[in-house]
């Protein structure tokens, strides 16, 4: 396998020239089989359940907390028909089936609408997936491309009764579902060191070295980059603008998740620059290569312009030449010929 199958970006489109609030989905996962499983729980129950439509009907109780998510981001009747149950805005809708879209948060009246994007290694490849993240009251909406996600190990601390995630509310669950998309970006982050500690000791033990592996990495790594920039600034304006978040009771938690994204981008801008070392290196490695093949080019063209030039005269066509009757005339001329290219080689050399 080569080393950049261990990595592998979602091709998406971008949506531009439509209507504002158009709902358009750009990803490529166009028959995803849509699926909407809700958890319903409280400090002393818990039930899960699949719908095929969502409406408030499901919302049996305001005691109880729940976690709707909805897996394929294709079906635009569906994605109209909750947002019409819910009152979303039809601009945020937009931004949940544009998975081009950055991770951001906007706090609306009556709700919290927030975007990340979910990075984890599926069969030894990194695979990207846009997320939505809806908050209103005891309910909270997910959205997601493809089946699988990181939130399985969430999905079981429910089962326990001394978890806080039934003990809280519903802001609690956003938080632990933030943190774990930002906790697999550390094995992320992990996979590509690996990958970047291999591609380093290739180069310089074996002296390997593919420039396309090289700049898909640098591409990746960028990524990330940009992910946990974006990431950084959309909790900054969850903060900032939603009082109801930022409590005494969730500030601790929140400034764990910036740090650990701090500790991520940290490693991601040192592995960024190791790249770009490397890939400096091996431009300044391909421009001394060429200058030594230039060097040896000039060398042999100076070696050969004076045997050119004794060539050029004895091969005149005169009906008189001095020497040219002489019985060694030919071997003295291969001897001069041989003793000007040793000179000059010689010379060349020492220089």
């Amino acid at each position: 396998m080569r080393l950049i199958d261990s990595i592998k970006t979602v091709n998406k489109t971008r949506s531009v020239r439509e209507a504002p609030g158009k709902l358009n989905y750009n990803g490529k996962f166009t028959s995803e089989e849509i699926s909407i499983e809700v958890i319903e729980y409280s400090s002393e129950s818990i039930e899960k359940y699949h719908l095929k439509k969502v409406d408030a009907d499901l919302l049996k109780s305001s005691d109880k907390n729940y976690w709707i998510n909805v897996t394929g981001l294709h079906d635009i009747e569906l994605m109209k028909r909750i947002g019409r149950t819910f009152d979303f805005h039809n601009m945020d809708l937009e931004d949940v089936v544009h998975v081009s879209q950055r991770a951001k948060t906007i706090v609306r009246e009556g709700y919290v609408f927030s975007i990340a994007k979910m990075l984890y290694i599926n069969e030894k490849t990194i695979k990207h997936e846009h997320i939505a993240f809806f908050i209103k009251e005891n309910v909270l909406l997910t959205f997601q491309e493809t089946k699988g996600d990181v939130f399985e190990y969430v999905r079981e601390r429910f089962y326990s009764e001394e978890s806080l995630l039934r003990k809280k509310d519903i802001k609690y669950l956003f938080y632990a579902l933030y943190d774990a998309i930002v906790d697999e970006y550390f094995l992320v982050e992990d996979r590509l060191e690996d990958t970047l500690s291999t591609f380093e000791a290739r180069v310089f033990e074996t002296d390997d070295f593919n420039i396309d592996e090289l700049h898909v990495l640098r591409k990746e790594l960028l990524y990330m980059i940009n992910i946990i920039r974006t990431t950084k600034d959309s909790l900054s304006n969850l903060l900032v603008n939603n009082s109801q978040i930022k409590t005494h009771e969730y500030q601790p938690y929140y400034d764990d998740l910036f740090d650990h994204l701090n500790q991520v981008d940290d490693a991601i801008k040192s592995y960024k620059e190791m790249t770009d070392s490397l890939f400096e290196m091996q431009m300044a490695k391909n421009s001394n290569d060429m200058n030594k093949t230039i060097m040896t080019l000039t060398v042999f063209s100076a070696i050969f312009i004076p045997l050119s030039f004794l060539a050029g005269v004895f091969g005149m066509n005169f009906t008189y030449f001095p020497g040219m009757n002489f019985k060694y005339s030919i071997h003295l001329f291969i001897f001069t010929c041989v003793l000007i290219a040793g000179l000059l080689l010689g010379y060349f050399r020492k220089k």
